[in-house]
């Protein structure tokens, strides 16, 4: 876990400087023996930041448990090829001091104080003057935990990891990953494709804050298309997902980027963002400068003005969906036929193929991990308010009709529908009736012009 944290956090690092991606090898085997360097920053232009990437070439040896300078053998297997025995250098860490770049030594899991200033890069030089004295004045760094943890406070998805509390309210990207609602293939178009392209230059951009709004029909894949985009490596390690943007809204992590001395970097996803917390929440954050990058997911379809970034998230074609059925093992024919159900929805094929393998007698039954159906007709909102169980009611009497009237000249079909809806509620007159035709129409759930129909197919089968 140590390299992996360290792998991450040289990433954070560059990316909040803006160093592009070409001037950074960080590879994931980063114990794998490769000439004595498990990491390097190349032909870096800038200065700036904590100090972890020097200008020019920067590379890195990264040992854990207790590996102690002060003995000699382990001095010599930072510097030297195994079989040399102390006469040749590791080919790598030669042409970095050569080249005049810095090595820095990380010691994950020794932190013992030195005894006198420069203790344990003196003794790293005297072994290194001992095959050549030219290495007098090379640029040796030693990292001990204690300056790592530094280094970590700018960056709390990091801070979050290595402190086990990513499973919680916030999580880091890896630990988001994992949760079973991000499983399961993930069918990509040449429109998803943009998408996520478009998202991750927006991230990338150091020119201010930035903010990004994700929407789209509830199953439509908007929080998946975010893990995918942000899974970069140089955007993964500054990521922190909350599923319930009113959580982060009143939270002790909110105040601190909000605090004056802090510093930190981070790309904040936030599930589950109305118009209300989105709002407030950005204008708290909009003047903090490019180290913060706001995503929020919601179902809602509208408009911005400013700076905001709207994405709207397509649906799949039928030949992806199909694919998706048949990642649960269905054979193509049955795939296809069934992958009409889904309208486009990579939720709702996942749920079609789950069921076609584990529950055959019961194809629409939602996932355990996804109450589905509820989600389409709350999209977000409160399930058991009036508001929702007003449109939840509606629905179903809509539900009895392939397809009905709305616009002239054959609105009389909805109006007929509405004065049954209000026999049923006589709260729901036909003004009410018209504002919840409205709502379902701007999240999709309606669809047509003059004549309007439930989507996706299997939710109008459901109701």
């Amino acid at each position: 876990m140590a390299v992996d944290i360290f792998r991450e956090l040289l990433w954070a690092e560059a990316t909040a400087l803006g160093i592009g991606k070409h001037l950074i090898n960080v590879p994931t085997a980063i114990t794998i023996a490769d000439g004595g360097v498990d990491a390097e920053i190349r032909d870096v232009p800038i200065k700036g930041g904590q100090g972890m990437i020097k200008p020019g070439l920067t590379c890195y040896q990264i040992k854990t448990g207790e590996y102690s300078l002060r003995k000699k053998s382990n001095r010599q297997k930072i510097l030297f090829t195994p079989r040399s025995k102390g006469t040749a250098l590791e080919p790598r860490v030669k042409a970095c001091l050569d080249k005049d770049g810095t090595l820095v030594i990380v010691l994950f899991g020794w932190d013992k104080p030195e005894t006198r200033e420069g203790e344990f890069v003196d003794l790293v030089k005297d072994e290194l003057t001992q095959v050549e004295p030219k290495y007098e004045n090379a640029n040796i760094e030693v990292w001990q935990p204690n300056q790592l943890i530094g280094f970590l406070k700018p960056f709390p998805s990091l801070a979050l990891k290595l402190k086990g509390l990513e499973g919680a309210a916030f999580q880091a990207y890896r630990s988001w990953a994992d949760n079973e609602d991000m499983q399961g293939s993930f069918e990509k178009g040449e429109e998803q494709i943009k998408r996520i392209a478009a998202l991750q230059t927006a991230l990338r951009r150091n020119d201010g804050a930035v903010h990004v709004h994700v929407m789209g029909e509830p199953g439509i894949g908007k929080t998946r298309h975010v893990l995918e985009a942000t899974g970069a490596v140089d955007l993964a390690p500054l990521v922190i997902y909350c599923s319930d943007a009113g959580v982060f809204k009143n939270s002790n992590l909110m105040y601190e980027l909000l605090r004056e001395d802090n510093h930190s970097s981070a790309i904040l996803i936030l599930d589950e963002c109305d118009e209300d917390d989105r709002s407030y929440i950005w204008n708290r954050l909009k003047r903090r400068g490019s180290r913060i990058k706001l995503i929020s997911i919601h179902s809602d379809f509208t408009t911005f003005s400013g700076s905001t970034l709207a994405l709207e998230i397509p649906s799949l074609q039928k030949g992806q969906i199909s694919n998706i059925v048949q990642s649960y093992g269905i054979v193509a024919d049955q795939a296809d036929r069934w992958s009409e159900l889904c309208s486009g929805s990579p939720r709702v094929a996942h749920v079609i193929g789950w069921n076609l393998k584990n529950s055959p007698e019961d194809l629409l039954r939602p996932l355990d991990t996804f109450p589905l159906w509820d989600r389409y007709i709350s999209g977000g909102d409160k399930r058991d308010s009036e508001e929702v169980k007003q449109r939840r009611l509606a629905l179903r009497y809509l539900a009895l009709f392939k397809r009905f009237g709305y616009r002239r000249p054959l609105d009389i079909e909805a109006t007929a529908i509405a004065k049954l809806i209000e026999q049923a509620d006589p709260r729901i007159t036909l003004a009410r009736f018209q504002e919840i035709v409205k709502t379902l129409q701007a999240r999709k759930i309606l669809q047509g012009s003059h004549t309007l129909y439930i989507t996706p197919k299997a939710l109008h089968i459901k109701l």
